[in-house]
């Protein structure tokens, strides 16, 4: 059994966490991402450092687990981040969506309004 990740892996995780982070941080320096969908973001490149920098960190979760190799364990944790990344952005999107219907619903109505206001003041 293979518990040691290897140097490159390791480096892979290291670099990818760090261009990333820096990434994650132009973007909310910019307004482009608020900071409250950030934060989940942030805490998984810090695991995907953690992993990288200390491969140890790790090791003891890949055999409780019961993956072959560490790898195998660094890819099903990437994929359970982005399987919890993507079910964030789908709840957004749906709470977009209701907001966006009740603003559509309050639009008309406002129109419906202005326009009974228009008639009765023609007449």
């Amino acid at each position: 059994m293979n518990s040691v990740l290897s140097v490159h892996l390791r480096v892979s995780l290291v670099l990818f966490a760090i261009i990333m982070a820096i990434l994650i941080f132009r973007l909310i320096s910019k307004n482009k991402l608020p900071i409250k969908y950030s934060l989940f973001w942030l805490v998984a490149l810090l695991l995907i450092f953690l992993v990288g920098f200390f491969p140890n960190f790790i090791g003891f979760f890949t055999s409780f687990v019961g993956f072959q190799t560490t790898s195998n364990l660094v890819v099903g944790i990437i994929l359970g981040i982005l399987l919890t990344i993507t079910l964030l952005l789908t709840i957004i999107v749906a709470e977009q969506k209701r907001k966006s219907i009740l603003l559509i619903q309050e639009l008309s109505f406002l129109k419906a309004k202005v326009k009974e206001l228009d008639t009765k003041k023609d007449k």
